[in-house]
């Protein structure tokens, strides 16, 4: 049923029900996994360094990996990028043929502010999203 599985991951332990269940989909439908780390380019302070934020992303995404290579996983590619969160999803997912996105819900104060990555990709995407909380 599905082929190509994409998660997205911050690195905070609030992904991490995100992350299992699509390791647990992965295995179950052999399908590749996708991890991607968004570097939120909107939301950085002058005086911010990329470099610093990119190896956060590497770090979450290489995460991701040897999880699901130890579960089982044949197939996982990761990839660190720039841009606004949703946006960023979305075009990977086109660009990658994704077939689903398994993603985590946060619930804390900036993001009831600032609205939910989760919710707005649920909204655009043009393939089911299993929003994990």
């Amino acid at each position: 049923m599905y082929d190509r599985i994409l998660v997205p991951t911050d690195g905070r332990e609030s992904t991490e029900r995100a992350i299992d269940e699509a390791i647990d989909l992965a295995v179950e439908h052999g399908a590749a996994l996708h991890a991607l780390y968004v570097v939120n380019s909107a939301a950085i302070a002058p005086g911010i360094d990329f470099d610093d934020l990119e190896g956060i992303g590497r770090e979450a995404v290489d995460y991701v990996r040897d999880r699901a290579t130890e579960a089982g996983v044949e197939r996982v590619d990761g990839d660190v990028t720039h841009g606004l969160r949703h946006s960023a999803i979305l075009q990977y997912a086109d660009d990658r043929e994704i077939d689903l996105v398994v993603i985590g819900r946060h619930r804390e104060l900036d993001h009831l502010v600032r609205g939910s990555v989760s919710k707005r990709v649920s909204e655009e995407a043009s393939v089911p999203v299993l929003i994990v909380e």
